[in-house]
């Protein structure tokens, strides 16, 4: 019986390719759907891990700027203090808020929410530790900006020239006297980077003397956890302190959860696919097995059980799911990579790194296509083994009766006006509409 469905099975390759077809689409589906959201996940975490590599605590403050009773951020002297401790290298202290950089035709660079401005804080060597700078400097004077590099490529701007900035109050014109590449979030999202000076950002997003965060450097061989118990006397109660591994971990906590609902969006296309797919394969082992009821009689009639019949069904449906799994799984990791790349048409980036590709996905691909493929043929199957011998010979079970036909098309055609009904619904009600 295995030698015979193996026998069919090549026998009918041309009507095995829309079955191979459907299944091998919902499996790449299913596969480059998991190894995008890995890959993603994956070149986030690494990233996030790389920017905490050299902190040891950082400090972030979440006092209201506008509440006079309360200091708006980290003074200068908190910062001073912390400098002071034992185990502590050296102290960065940080302003950040909106910065939106115009191209020259008047345009915003970036995506608007990733949009960000910050303060250029150099150590006593002139540079700061989160940049490094492709051409020109660091902003010195209050005149002069730093922009990221894919933000400077975008306007086309060179060092020296104009560029106009918009934060919470007026646009203002600033020099540009030099570009950076970072790691920071923002910019990897598809977003811009401004740096400022100091006081600059300070008097934009704070008051002078202020900062939103604070990170921490080691001295060689300070434990991180003793410095964080030691700034935390030091710092008011809106501002909290944590080590630079948890941060890592927060985040790489918030990232997973990000590609979580990305992953169960996806997933949800590759469900469609292969709900549509078990229609398409039932249908054709129906008409493999209408096609083939004097053969399967026979069979029958020499001694061939309902269970061998219903197994040979099955073992062809499970050599045609193992077909396509595999060319699907092939073709998932091509959508995945095309996924990747094409986030840059919508303004994103993704840090760099190599396509993960786990056991999960593999494993999915092989089960969701041979089970999916399996469970679609099994009942074409049983009913081919039900057909009595003697009355198979006259074909008539591969005839549908007539109430069948009008029970079928009745709930194609209901299913199908409801469908156009929800679409054009939907359409009427514009961007309210989507879900319906």
């Amino acid at each position: 019986m295995f030698r015979t469905a193996l026998r069919n099975v090549l026998a009918h390759k041309a009507r095995l390719l829309m079955t191979v077809l459907a299944v091998m689409l919902g499996v790449a589906f299913v596969s480059g759907t998991l190894v995008f959201t890995d890959t993603l996940s994956s070149a986030f975490r690494n990233q996030s891990a790389k920017s905490y590599d050299n902190v040891a605590v950082a400090v972030t403050s979440y006092a209201d700027a506008d509440d006079a009773e309360q200091e708006p951020g980290l003074s200068q002297r908190t910062v001073d203090r912390i400098g002071k401790l034992d185990g502590v290298a050296s102290v960065t202290g940080r302003v950040d808020g909106f910065a939106g950089v115009a191209d020259p035709d008047g345009k915003l660079i970036g995506v608007g929410w990733s949009n960000k401005g910050a303060n250029f804080a150099p150590g006593k060597d002139g540079k700061d530790p989160a940049y490094v700078f492709t051409e020109g400097s660091g902003p010195v004077r209050d005149d002069q900006i730093a922009l990221d590099k894919d933000t400077a490529a975008k306007g086309r701007y060179e060092v020296g020239e104009k560029v106009r900035v918009a934060t919470n109050g007026p646009v203002r014109e600033f020099t540009l006297a030099g570009v950076f590449t970072t790691d920071d979030g923002a910019v990897s999202a598809g977003g811009s980077l401004v740096l400022f000076d100091t006081s600059v950002a300070q008097a934009l997003y704070l008051k002078p003397g202020y900062y939103t965060n604070v990170t921490v450097t080691a001295a060689p061989g300070a434990d991180d956890t003793r410095i964080l118990a030691a700034v935390k006397p030091l710092i008011p109660e809106s501002a909290q302190a944590q080590t630079g591994a948890a941060l890592a971990d927060e985040q790489a906590k918030s990232i997973e959860e990000a590609m979580s609902g990305l992953n169960q969006m996806l997933l949800g296309f590759a469900g469609i696919a292969l709900f549509v797919g078990v229609f398409l394969i039932s249908n054709t082992f129906t008409m493999l097995v209408a096609q083939r009821t004097k053969e399967l009689a026979l069979m029958r009639a020499v001694g061939a059980s309902r269970k061998q019949i219903t197994r040979s069904v099955l073992v062809e449906a499970g050599v045609v799911g193992l077909i396509a799994s595999v060319v699907g799984f092939a073709l998932g990791i091509g959508l995945a990579a095309g996924l990747r790349s094409g986030m840059a048409a919508f303004g994103m980036k993704v840090p760099e790194g190599s396509l993960v590709i786990g056991t999960t996905p593999l494993l999915a691909a092989l089960g969701v296509g041979v089970l999916i493929t399996m469970f679609a043929a099994w009942l074409p199957g049983r009913r081919a083994a039900k057909i009595p011998p003697v009355a198979a010979m006259s074909s008539v079970h591969a005839i549908a009766t007539t109430k069948s036909l009008v029970v079928r098309n009745s709930i194609g055609g209901f299913l199908t006006a409801a469908g156009a009904a929800l679409i054009v619904a939907g359409a009427a009600a514009g961007s309210d509409g989507r879900w319906t």
